[in-house]
């Protein structure tokens, strides 16, 4: 069973500043028996960062434009896969991720099965704090949207697990 997880890698200081979530998250999630189909996320390098991208999605073309279009649309095309659930952490602003994410909650609008999506954010992290574009969504609208917000990694861990328990069942 895939599952897709998102998160922003160029918005922090640098990319070891959340690194170490992603990773503690990433690895959660394949311990409990899920096929992680990208673990970019977890990269404390931009060449880390790219190896990882590598093995999930091919060889990557040269650093440049092209590059960035070749990653944008396999990106895209996992969030469209086969996966059975997605989990963003949106702790740090990414439009990226909020492109994934978007694709991950509008997949019934393009032909595609609707999935379970869990949404972390660490409260009180970015100075803004979550975007109202996340923020404002009510389960009422999106009920296949879990929004939740944590205060230390391993309270975002305990709800990684509920959720992917959940997940399992079905």
């Amino acid at each position: 069973m895939d599952i897709f997880y998102g998160a922003a890698i160029q918005g922090a200081h640098d990319r070891t500043e959340r690194a170490h979530i992603h990773k503690t998250l990433i690895e959660e999630i394949k311990a409990m028996g899920f096929r992680m189909l990208s673990e970019h996320t977890m990269g404390n390098s931009k060449e880390e960062t790219a190896l990882l991208l590598e093995k999930s999605i091919g060889p990557l073309p040269p650093p440049g434009i092209e590059r960035t279009r070749y990653v944008r649309k396999k990106m895209i095309e996992l969030v469209e896969s086969d996966v059975v659930a997605a989990v963003f952490e949106v702790s740090i602003p990414s439009l990226g991720t909020g492109i994934e994410f978007a694709h991950s909650y509008l997949r019934p609008r393009m032909g595609l099965r609707e999935i379970p999506i869990l949404v972390l954010y660490q409260t009180d992290y970015w100075p803004n704090h979550l975007s109202s574009m996340i923020k404002g969504m009510r389960v009422e609208e999106f009920p296949n949207i879990e929004l939740k917000e944590y205060a230390a990694l391993e309270e975002a861990q305990s709800i990684l697990r509920i959720f992917l328990e959940r997940v399992h069942r079905k």
